[in-house]
């Protein structure tokens, strides 16, 4: 009998558990969460795929563990753990519940049960315990905003496996398609559900710290562009170039919220061609700020125009900072 409570985490703190704050930092949970990721719940491995630490460091290793391996054996109970905590508590418990209700059913009319089992697995790592292992150490190095490394960077690991897989042998062993697309199948470790459950697990225990840019007010684009505006009157032919550069770039990135790089993709002789024409609807004058480049999800080099009034209700003057 697997016992949920008994499997615990790793000692020593050796990897990252996020504690919610608020905005000044104080630290808060509420008791029923104060032991999440710390221990397995019963009914665990009838919902997730799930075998022994011994079993997994065999398929790793082919061997019994040693004192060396502790550090290991630490990683393969923490990988292990956030696969298990890839499905809520609540989950788990209904599945458990369930599941005791048919076999209590079936044992009335001596039916046997249906269910396949759970085990044994192939001799190997067919689950992708090795990438999640990675991952997790990587999660120890020192990150941009924390002592440990952020999901979103480290997550980054399994993507790189993926794409080397899928250009391996083994990448291409069977495909099925139809008119509208293809589907490929293939036995990727990091494609299997232990491995999702792993990445949402692991995504859950670990957090994730957001430094948002902070919006820029309609009250500072206007004090921004004043400014701008003023240089520009005692300002020299050359610097008035540079001033317009600015002016222009700063308009259309608040205008039509376009990313930052995103706006050096403006096409002069397109801001040309587009300026020059009078833009007319129900009596407000418009102008194009056309884009050229390589845009996402798209194949080649394209061409978008993006219509703008000439002058907000603000008072920002597109148009003006365009020619």
């Amino acid at each position: 009998m697997w016992c949920g409570a008994c499997y615990t985490a790793p000692p020593n703190n050796l990897f990252h558990h996020a504690q919610p704050s608020n905005e000044s930092g104080f630290h808060w949970r509420s008791n029923k969460d104060k032991d999440r990721h710390l221990f397995a719940w019963d009914g665990d491995n009838l919902i997730t795929p799930f075998q022994c630490d011994l079993c997994v460091f065999w398929n790793l290793k082919g061997r019994n563990p040693t004192t060396q391996d502790d550090f290991l054996m630490a990683c393969i109970r923490q990988v292990s753990l956030d696969a298990l905590w890839g499905r809520e508590s609540a989950t788990v418990e209904s599945t458990l519940c369930a599941t005791k209700q048919t076999l209590a059913a079936l044992k009335q009319v001596r039916l046997t049960p249906p269910y396949p089992p759970l085990g044994p697995y192939p001799v190997g790592d067919t689950l992708g315990y090795t990438i999640a292992i990675a991952i997790i150490i990587k999660s120890r190095s020192a990150g941009r905003y924390a002592t440990y490394q952020q999901f979103e960077s480290i997550r980054k690991l399994r993507a790189g496996f993926s794409n080397v897989f899928m250009a391996s042998v083994h990448g291409n062993d069977s495909l099925r398609g139809n008119d509208k697309g293809k589907q490929y199948i293939n036995t990727c470790p990091t494609n299997s559900p232990w491995f999702e459950r792993f990445s949402r697990g692991c995504l859950s225990r670990m957090g994730q710290i957001v430094k948002q840019d902070r919006a820029v007010s309609l009250e500072l684009m206007h004090v921004f562009l004043g400014l701008l505006e003023q240089e520009w009157e005692a300002a020299s032919a050359r610097e008035r170039i540079a001033l317009a550069d600015v002016g222009a770039y700063a308009t259309f990135a608040f205008c039509v919220s376009f990313r930052g790089p995103e706006v050096f993709l403006v096409d002069l002789h397109g801001l040309l061609k587009y300026t020059e024409e009078n833009l007319q609807v129900n009596g407000k004058a418009f102008i194009i700020i056309p884009l050229l480049g390589r845009f996402k999800i798209e194949l080649g080099d394209q061409y978008h125009l993006t219509p703008l009034i000439a002058e907000t209700r603000s008072g920002i003057k597109v148009r003006l900072w365009a020619e």
